[in-house]
């Protein structure tokens, strides 16, 4: 029996196929799939689809009205999950994926692998929306400096005591080759900006959280994301071309142009790492929906 795709003309895929690509999660210490994700995609094409039929003709329709059941037409997880299965799923996957981190991060990968070929090699894994864990030296460093980080009472009265004071970061998308490490965490957005805190700190900011649990080696987490090297770990934003034209119109754009131009700068909103930021800063890059060609949202 062939399995229907979720959604044709938007997302042509099977249900199937998109719980491949969630990674395995620990629960009373076994690895289970994690499929509780799936109900969010479902749920979300099930409003589309059944809004789409009882209103061909949206035009002059209120925003209020139409925003809940339209939200696939802005939602980062759905315009992720279909543009990188696309790729993922393509024949020529290889190739496909070279020329987007040739563009990006330049002929030859900025980690200590020769070729782009080389950190592709093997058997490659995509997962979207893995939870990674916050790094216990960040946690530490927190707890340390709590008070230089927030200064609302009774945000500092729930803090007391508490040993964790970050939870885990959901990546919306990782590519991983289990075999030598090589992974890039996706950070996707359509009309969002990047959050500017956590609750116990005012002052980081989601692109500084990304590199963080990026340079933070993951070894208790469930196979194959306990493979992942943090040495040869990219971040890459994924963001309309608007905005990467635009970039003083986000706070993400403010924060890859000084990540990327004045490396020491990420340093600061990192002060409990001690890195070769300028090595670093050659891991981050910046790509638009509109460069991935074989993206069709």
């Amino acid at each position: 029996m062939i399995e229907e795709m979720i959604r044709p003309d938007y997302f042509p895929f099977t249900e199937e196929q998109l719980k491949s690509h969630f990674a395995e999660v620990k629960t009373n210490g076994n690895c289970i799939k994690n499929v509780r994700h799936l109900d969010y995609y479902k749920q979300s094409v099930k409003r589309y689809s059944n809004y789409v039929k009882n209103n061909p003709d949206r035009r002059n329709k209120s925003l209020q009205e139409m925003k809940f059941p339209c939200q696939i037409e802005k939602d980062e997880r759905l315009w992720i999950a279909r543009s990188m299965m696309t790729i993922f799923h393509s024949p020529n996957r290889t190739n496909e994926l070279i020329q987007i981190f040739t563009s990006v991060y330049g002929g030859s990968p900025p980690v200590d692998l020769n070729t782009w070929q080389d950190c592709l090699k093997g058997e490659l894994c995509l997962f979207f929306e893995p939870n990674l864990p916050s790094p216990k030296l960040y946690k530490e460093w927190l707890r340390q400096n709590l008070r230089k980080r927030q200064f609302i009472p009774y945000i500092l009265d729930s803090a007391y005591g508490k040993k964790n004071l970050e939870g885990p970061t959901n990546v919306d998308a990782m590519l991983l080759n289990p075999k030598n490490g090589f992974s890039v965490l996706i950070e996707a957005k359509v009309l969002s900006d990047v959050s500017i805190q956590v609750s116990y700190d005012v002052l980081r900011n989601q692109i500084a959280r990304n590199i963080d649990v990026m340079l933070e080696k993951n070894e208790d987490l469930c196979s194959p994301l306990n493979l992942r090297s943090p040495e040869r770990t990219l971040f890459l934003l994924l963001t309309p071309k608007i905005f990467k034209d635009n970039p003083s119109s986000r706070l993400y754009g403010y924060k890859m142009n000084e990540y990327i131009h004045n490396p020491n700068s990420i340093r600061v909103d990192l002060p409990h790492r001690t890195c070769d930021w300028t090595t670093i800063s050659k891991r981050l890059g910046w790509i638009t929906w509109e460069d991935l060609s074989t993206s069709k949202l």
